[in-house]
């Protein structure tokens, strides 16, 4: 989804308040795909799913969230 918002010209914010961009989506990308191919090669047919949010987890993502918003308002203050 990350990489078709980037396509469009959109951002992207992971949950945990990683940005994503056109310099880190190929590598997060691939990275997807080899746990996803390792999921499979494994035999295990359970997953346990992603972790609990935590506090801090929600921190994050909120810090980095007004950070995008106060960026992209800069940018459109230069235009």
């Amino acid at each position: 989804m990350a990489a078709m918002a980037l396509g469009k010209g959109a951002y992207g914010i992971h949950q945990s308040g990683k940005w994503y961009t056109e310099d880190n989506i190929g590598g997060l990308l691939m990275d997807r795909h080899l746990a996803q191919k390792a999921r499979r090669s494994s035999g295990k047919h359970h997953l346990k799913g992603p972790k609990k949010r935590t506090a801090e987890d929600d921190a994050a993502f909120a810090t980095s969230l007004e950070q995008l918003l106060d960026d992209i308002q800069a940018e459109e203050k230069k235009d």
